[in-house]
């Protein structure tokens, strides 16, 4: 066969091949869509539409290479100025094929963070941990990855030599970190609240004498959302060095108190069945454990009686005082059972007469 039609025959079988590749890649991934959920997308099609054109053209372009050399060694039947010389096939530029197979590293390397977050982050960490995975660790194992492939590219598919990098690097490094000490510390305090996990996602915390719920932990800081509904940043190095205090561990349930003061002349176990009764009627209160009443104090003008009692979640502790105070002033209306007023003894002076005011 005459070797520059071999040559075309093989560059229209590498141009033909390409679409049945993709059509197979694309019918593979929309089986793993469809039967297994596997969050493919747009990046898995540029990832194969890549792969497709790369790899038939490669093995066309190192093919008709090898058979070129082969054939610049043997006699031909084309003569070039009166000297036997074997015809050159045509080749794609290399910078083409260096593109093709770039591309199909960087997009397969985004394929990968998706299949990383859903069965790793979203999947195991979630059912091992039994809380949602850390948004800023997901990040940061999906920068290794996306780093990882730009390094491939750079040294395996375009040959750059990164050594010179090394100092330049020490020195960005210095510099870089002296310019941002509060974000290092933010980020490594971060991953230490991750690793101690003294907290989760929708934890009740008390901070400065205010109860925030966490919401996210990020690179920088913690959002919390307040009773309020204000959000709330703040940074992960004032969180790690102070005083964690979570209101919802080691369980959800949350224990609290009311006082209220009823007259002297009630009889405590009166008012301590007033206390129960009311309590028990009250929403959001738990009825296990069951709510507790106490003589607290004698004061001034009233005795001081405390009601303690459990709710489900922190969230429901406002709603549930409100209501416990409520059926108090209700059930003691019920059984003639009084709450003084406070007294505030004031004294008043009468001012000394002047000598010889009489005069």
């Amino acid at each position: 066969m005459e070797v520059s039609r071999l040559y075309m025959i093989e560059l229209f079988s590498a141009l033909l091949v390409a679409p049945v590749l993709l059509l197979i890649s694309l019918s593979i991934g929309r089986f793993l869509v469809r039967r297994f959920r596997v969050p493919l997308g747009i990046r898995y099609r540029i990832a194969c539409a890549t792969l497709c054109s790369w790899l038939p053209l490669e093995i066309y372009q190192r093919l008709v290479q090898d058979q070129f050399k082969a054939h610049t060694k043997a006699t031909t039947d084309v003569l070039v100025d009166g000297a036997a010389s074997a015809p050159a096939p045509f080749l794609f530029p290399e910078q083409l094929l260096q593109g093709f197979l770039a591309l199909f590293i960087l997009f397969s390397a985004f394929v990968a963070v998706q299949l990383v977050r859903k069965y790793f982050w979203d999947g195991w960490f979630e059912r091992t941990q039994a809380a949602e995975a850390p948004k800023f660790l997901s990040d940061i194992g999906s920068a290794c990855i996306i780093g990882f492939s730009i390094l491939v590219i750079a040294t395996w598919v375009y040959h750059k030599d990164l050594s010179g990098l090394q100092l330049g690097s020490t020195v960005s490094v210095a510099v870089l970190g002296f310019a941002s000490q509060d974000l290092i510390g933010n980020l490594l305090s971060g991953v230490a609240l991750q690793i101690g996990s003294p907290f989760k996602k929708g934890d009740w915390l008390l901070l400065d004498g205010k109860r925030l719920q966490v919401r996210e932990v990020n690179w920088r800081s913690t959002r919390m959302r307040s009773p309020d509904n204000i959000m709330v940043d703040v940074p992960n190095k004032t969180i790690a060095g102070g005083t964690i205090v979570n209101l919802s561990a080691p369980t959800s349930e949350r224990a609290s108190t009311v006082t209220v003061g009823f007259e002297y002349e009630a009889p405590p176990e009166q008012v301590k069945e007033c206390l129960l009764r009311a309590t028990g009627l009250a929403n959001y209160v738990m009825t296990e454990p069951s709510p507790l009443a106490f003589l607290k104090d004698f004061s001034d003008s009233a005795i001081q009686y405390e009601v303690k009692f459990w709710v489900q979640k922190e969230e429901h502790l406002m709603d549930a005082c409100d209501s416990v105070r409520t059926r108090i002033w209700h059930e003691a209306h019920r059984m003639n059972l009084k709450m003084p007023y406070a007294i505030n003894p004031v004294r008043v002076e009468k001012p000394a007469r002047r000598a010889g005011a009489d005069a």
